[in-house]
């Protein structure tokens, strides 16, 4: 009954620092991804695509993304996983950041 109690709390505590966040990450994403294509990316770096996979559906260099993976990192939206791959931390759709038909499939071409 006691980690039940806990859990209870602790999925308080989540939506509450959620709620009380949700400005200030938002108003993060913007700055740190101020374009379309930025967005795409950082979207498509979910863990599970390859960096040339991410590059190739975007368009971007090599060095653009890698420098853009690198700065959402730093900056707290981004975390490397287990596998050494990126993975975002928020999903843009949830700030209404990017919009269904602008997420680029990998290996597609837009």
């Amino acid at each position: 009954m006691q980690d039940d109690n806990v859990l209870v709390v602790l999925k308080e505590i989540l939506n509450w620092t959620r709620a009380s966040s949700f400005h200030s990450v938002k108003s993060l994403l913007q700055e740190a991804l101020p374009d379309a294509k930025s967005r795409a990316a950082f979207q498509m770096l979910d863990g599970t695509k390859s960096v040339e996979q991410v590059r190739t559906a975007c368009k971007m260099s090599p060095n653009g993304l890698v420098a853009l993976a690198q700065r959402c990192t730093a900056m707290g939206l981004m975390e490397v996983n287990g596998d050494k791959k990126r993975s975002r931390l928020f999903d843009l759709a949830d700030f209404g950041l990017i919009a269904e038909e602008e997420k680029p499939e990998a290996g597609t071409k837009k």
